[in-house]
């Protein structure tokens, strides 16, 4: 364009750089000083911990139960107690009726599994990676809240770093910590390799979160394999961009990350929008099917949404 024209255009490109500028996050920054880091930790502890002691960790807790039950204590026997628990040999030697009394084993693991390949720095309003990195702490810092064990495994086409499970607030700020400055050496997405190697060395039964936007295949086999020896849980990110194209004019240019194949649009062609909106609908609805057919229980999540509220959603949905 000439004149005027390019004038105008350069003030709009102006406007989005200053716009996506002011929404970057601080663990975005791969240059991020120690300082800096300490203050972004900081940052997150401050904002999670007061969404997880306000009402969140009431949901979490009550989603899921521990692995068994252990005994408490021996009490007197009331009228109403279930008489399987009584205890004969104390009742015998008080000449009383006692049952015991069990409570249910609260430790639990937690692992989540993070997809930090190049496709998850795509984004609108936040990037899919920054969305992770938020989704990470609030229910690293939840496992806290509840004293549980968690652990990390960060992926892309290989296992790009393991912190293994442990308890207490000095391990989960080396997560948050290791979230905000770790930098993947590879770029594409292998979602079975990194489930067989979870597998292998996670023996112990565990919930499982596999954070991702899958943007390669679900591996049927290794998926079931996770199923059956864990609480497996999939949190599907998306952004809104990928399922609708702004009705811009002019050609936009479309790569893939994790290739480096790239398409032209002819964003003022109503019939390609059309056929684009059509074609990622039915990516998303076989990614969908194949969660259901095969009992996979999940949380969908998008980056202009409240993350937040769809987790409530799904802990309270998985308690009822």
């Amino acid at each position: 364009k000439k004149g005027n024209d390019l004038s105008s255009e350069n003030k709009v490109f102006k406007a989005i750089q200053e716009k996506v500028s002011d929404m970057a996050y601080m663990f975005g920054n791969k240059n991020i000083t120690t300082k800096e880091l300490l203050k972004s930790v900081r940052q997150i502890e401050i904002k999670t911990s007061r969404i997880v002691n306000s009402y969140f960790s009431g949901q979490y807790h009550s989603a899921f139960k521990g692995h068994g039950i252990e005994f408490d204590e021996v009490r007197k026997y009331s009228i109403g107690d279930d008489v399987r628990a009584m205890d004969w040999k104390v009742s015998a030697r008080y000449n009383e009726p006692f049952i015991k009394r069990f409570r249910e084993e609260r430790e639990l693991n937690v692992i989540i599994l993070a997809d930090f390949s190049a496709s998850t720095n795509f984004g609108f309003t936040k990037t899919k990676h920054n969305l992770i990195v938020e989704v990470l702490a609030l229910l690293t810092f939840s496992a806290l809240k509840n004293n549980d064990k968690v652990g990390l495994l960060i992926f892309t086409d290989t296992v790009e770093k393991f912190i293994p499970l442990g308890k207490g607030r000095n391990h989960v700020l080396r997560i948050i910590r290791e979230l905000i400055e770790f930098e993947p050496k590879n770029i594409k997405t292998n979602i079975a390799n990194t489930l067989e190697y979870f597998n292998r060395i996670q023996l112990r039964e565990s919930i499982t979160f596999l954070i991702t936007d899958i943007c390669s295949e679900l591996p049927k086999k290794e998926i079931e394999i996770t199923k059956k020896r864990h609480d497996f849980i999939v949190c599907l990110v998306n952004d809104m961009l990928e399922y609708e194209l702004p009705n811009l004019g002019g050609t936009l240019v479309m790569s893939d990350s994790e290739n480096g194949d790239f398409v032209y649009f002819d964003m003022s062609n109503k019939s390609i929008r059309n056929k684009y909106l059509s074609e990622q609908n039915k990516i998303m609805e076989d990614k969908l099917n194949f969660l259901k057919k095969n009992s996979i229980e999940k949380i969908l999540l998008d980056t202009s949404s409240d993350y937040v509220n769809e987790i409530m959603k799904f802990f309270i949905k998985r308690r009822r």
